[in-house]
């Protein structure tokens, strides 16, 4: 791909999984999936650990030209220590990446040496900055709506969809926002599924579907990512940082 494009695209796709534009124009809420999301949001109140494995693709295309790249991922969450570790592979390459209270450091890979350092808000609930917050943050951030049950895992699951506008996929908080009201490419679709265990009302699984465009290239990208062990012991030993530290983020990324 000649263009520089596709590869921004790639890049916007990715950041937004850590996480549409039907806008003003949707319809209302349902009920039903309304009385998911409320009990969800309750569930997470006595959330203290948890974990996360996450699946994706993205594809791009610019002058007749395709691209696809896997993603997958893990991750740990404890809430009681406030602390996350993510590792996300994509394109071969494995970044690591440490919620360490309110910062984000992320290991940068080579040519560049040190940590990546992002300070996160303080204005919201510590789990909100977590790729499990956000989730459930963006379903309140938008209406919902009811999209039948299914078996996961071998929980009983309800599934409600949403629909976010680009203004709220660029309000989450947390360190894999990408701001997409400043980006040269369109929004075209966005559609957010959640997963919820009938019996717990936590999530069970999440997937976020995303399309854009832009200066003549185009992407689309399928992230899933599954929450398991909730409660379960769920220790995060955040490596010393030392060397180099770039205030914003490793360079390049």
């Amino acid at each position: 791909m000649h263009r520089a494009v596709p590869a921004a695209l790639l890049v916007t796709l990715i950041a937004l999984a850590g996480c549409g534009m039907l806008g003003d124009s949707a319809p209302p809420s349902d009920d039903r999936a309304l009385e998911v999301r409320n009990e969800t949001v309750d569930a997470l109140a006595d959330v203290s650990t948890l974990r996360m494995s996450m699946d994706g693709d993205v594809s791009a295309s610019a002058d007749g030209r395709d691209r696809t790249v896997s993603i997958d991922g893990d991750g740990v969450v404890n809430r009681t220590a406030r602390v996350m570790r993510m590792n996300t592979t994509a394109d071969g390459r494995t970044a690591t990446s440490y919620l360490d209270d309110r910062t984000v450091y992320t290991k940068c890979s080579s040519p560049w040496s040190g940590w990546g350092r992002q300070n996160q808000s303080t204005d919201v609930e510590w789990l909100t900055l977590t790729s499990l917050g956000r989730q459930v943050e963006l379903f309140e951030r938008t209406n919902v709506y009811w999209d039948g049950t299914a078996t996961i895992n071998g929980r009983e699951t309800s599934i409600i969809v949403a629909y976010p506008s680009q203004e709220t996929v660029s309000s989450l908080p947390g360190k894999s926002q990408t701001d997409l009201a400043n980006t040269d490419a369109t929004v075209e679709n966005i559609t957010a599924k959640l997963w919820v265990d009938q019996e717990t009302a936590r999530p069970v699984r999440s997937l976020l579907q995303v399309e854009i465009s832009g200066n003549g290239g185009e992407a689309t990208a399928n992230v899933m990512i599954d929450y398991t062990d909730y409660g379960e012991p769920a220790y995060v030993d955040v490596p010393e940082i030392t060397g180099e530290t770039w205030d914003g983020g490793c360079p390049g990324a």
